[in-house]
This record gives C-alpha cells, sequence and structure tokens, in this order.
C-alpha cells in the first residue's frame, strides 16, 4: 500500500513547482524530500519526476497520482468531518484567510458571532493576496478563505475544492468626488463609456484578477490604461482616486475609506461583476466549525444593502459544485 506522506510530498512538488521549496513549506531537508519521492518511485515502479527539466515537473504518471492523492485526502478530510460532527460541538482550530482590505467588512463580523457563540471553537485569521487564496487552502495552509472571481478574468478549477457562493456585486469606475460630470473634464450625463476615460492617468490594482480585469475592459474599450500607479491596495487606490492621481474600476463591496470621498460612475456598455465565494477542501465541508462560520456568512450577506449587490444576469447558472458560471 502507498503511504499518503509520501502522496502528499508529490503533491507538494507539484504545487509549488520545486523539491527545495516544497522541503521548505514542510520544514525538511531537500535531500529527505528527494529520498522520500525516489522511495515512491521504487514503490510505483515508475518515474513521478522529470529530471530533464529544470523546474521539477511530473511526469504523466506523476501528475495521475497526484489527481488520485486529492481524492484520497478529500475522503480522509470528509471521514474526520462526519466523526467531528457526530460528537456534536464546535471546537479545535479554524484557520481563514482572507483579503485585509475589503475582506473584514463581510467576514469578521459573522466570524465574531461564531466565536462567540462557541468560546471552546479558536478562529484565527490570515492575510492573503487575491491571487494565492485557493492554493493556501489547497495545500492546507488555511483551512477557509474569502476568494473572488472576474468576469472575463478565466480561472482553472483547483482539484479537491468546494467553492459556496456569496455574492455578487457591480463592477464600477471610481474617480474623485469632486471630479463630477458638470467638471467640464468628464462626458456628460447620463452613463459615459470606458472609452471616454482613455485619455485620463489610471490607478491599477497590480498582479490581481482586479488589476487584468481593468486590462481586459479597457483593450476591449480600443485603448490600454496609462497606468500612473500600481498597488495590491484596494485602500490605496481609494486613496490616490479621491486625491485626483487618476481613475479605477472598483467593486461595490470594497468599502468606502473615511476621509477619501469618491464617485462611482456606472459605465454604458460595460456590465461586469466581482464573484465573491467562501473556498474550503471539500473533504472539510461537513465540519462543525467550517459548517458554522459558512451559515454565518450567508446571514450576514443577506444583510448586505440591496444596492451595493448586483442582480443574477441572465444567462448565469449554477456550476455541479455550487460555483457560477456563464452560460
Amino acid at each position: 500500500m502507498l503511504d499518503i506522506r509520501k502522496l502528499v510530498l508529490l503533491r507538494e512538488v507539484q504545487a509549488r513547482g520545486s523539491i527545495a521549496a516544497a522541503a521548505e513549506a514542510l520544514n525538511y531537508t531537500r535531500s529527505a524530500v528527494s529520498q522520500q519521492l525516489s522511495a515512491l518511485e521504487a514503490e510505483t515502479g515508475t518515474e513521478l519526476l522529470d529530471r530533464g527539466s529544470r523546474r521539477a515537473c511530473l511526469t504523466e504518471a506523476g501528475r495521475l497520482l497526484v489527481e488520485h492523492t486529492e481524492r484520497i485526502l478529500t475522503g480522509l478530510e470528509a471521514a474526520e468531518s462526519e466523526l467531528q460532527a457526530s460528537a456534536g460541538r464546535v471546537s479545535g482550530e479554524l484557520r481563514v484567510g482572507l483579503p485585509f482590505h475589503e475582506g473584514p467588512a463581510l467576514l469578521v463580523p459573522a466570524l465574531t458571532r461564531v466565536r462567540q457563540a462557541h468560546p471552546d471553537l479558536r478562529i484565527t485569521v490570515q492575510g492573503l493576496p487575491a491571487g494565492r487564496a485557493r492554493q493556501a487552502v489547497q495545500l492546507g495552509q488555511v483551512d477557509l478563505v474569502l476568494a473572488v472571481r472576474y468576469d472575463l478574468v478565466p480561472e482553472e478549477p483547483v482539484p479537491g475544492l468546494h467553492e459556496e457562493p456569496l455574492a455578487t456585486d457591480r463592477v464600477r469606475l471610481v474617480t474623485g468626488a469632486d471630479d463630477g460630470p458638470d467638471s467640464g473634464s468628464l462626458p456628460r450625463p447620463p452613463a459615459p463609456t470606458l472609452a471616454a476615460f482613455a485619455h485620463r492617468p489610471w490607478v491599477l490594482t497590480d498582479d490581481s484578477g482586479l488589476g487584468e480585469l481593468v486590462r481586459q475592459a479597457c483593450a476591449a474599450a480600443g485603448f490600454a490604461p496609462d497606468v500612473v500607479a500600481r498597488t495590491g491596495d484596494t485602500q490605496a487606490v481609494l486613496g490616490l482616486v479621491s486625491l485626483g492621481w487618476g481613475v479605477s474600476l472598483l467593486p461595490d463591496l470594497v468599502p468606502e475609506r473615511p476621509g477619501y470621498p469618491v464617485r462611482r460612475i456606472a459605465l454604458d456598455g460595460l456590465d461586469l461583476h466581482r464573484h465573491l465565494s467562501l473556498v474550503v477542501r471539500t473533504g472539510a465541508l461537513h465540519r462543525p466549525a467550517v459548517a458554522a462560520v459558512v451559515a454565518a456568512v450567508r446571514d450576514a450577506v443577506h444583510q448586505l444593502p440591496e444596492d451595493a449587490l448586483a442582480r443574477r444576469r441572465p444567462g448565469e447558472r449554477r456550476e455541479p459544485d455550487g460555483g457560477v458560471g456563464v452560460a
């Protein structure tokens, strides 16, 4: 019978791209990981790593084994979750990842209520870049994350994960509060197009799905944005926009920054959305602590202002795993 610990090592190498990175993540030496992988190859009687590559690439057999590993881990986690559920207690530790500059307003009140209702449960939160959220759950760095997807920015599904859809909000143009339709620098109402802002400087959330959304939307409008500031902090984007440094696109549920007012403008012909979800490993879905948080966050979403949420669009469908797709 194959050793599950060796299978996990192989999975880590695939996810992190090198034996050294996998060893560091698991607090092993590089030689120890190499020895374990060689032993796994001996047990399976086949090569699992392409050693002719500069990176630690897996062979077809190695990738196949990782797919089975994900299913094995899901089954083990499901068994553990059912045992915890049968005990009827919400306890232990739950590690939650979130984008700190937009996640707390939605998640932290719900987490606080769960912690108060279940004093035996220890909840910790960890700031994560949006682009690393799903992988952090897959690799067991956190148990649950608030994750996002954007229109125009396709993402490959991550094996072994379940996404619980929470809300969909609009993505609108933001400008300085005094930079209104009557200022002479903007098109007149009722609704300008994105192309009308081709001559304006832009503030971009770089290396993110939102930044890619801006690039894709601007390209479709026939121009490349003149980016004068790049930041991964949406609150910094609001500050720069408020001070007249440029314009940007932001989701409606990104909270206002006190003291830095902005205008949010719906653009003609631009119907873009952000989709928020809670992501957990499929096997942990029925873990009591996870179930309690999912229920509390659902309640928090129901209390959000209606004008902040986008209605479900024609042609939108539920994916079999609970995700949202557009037909």
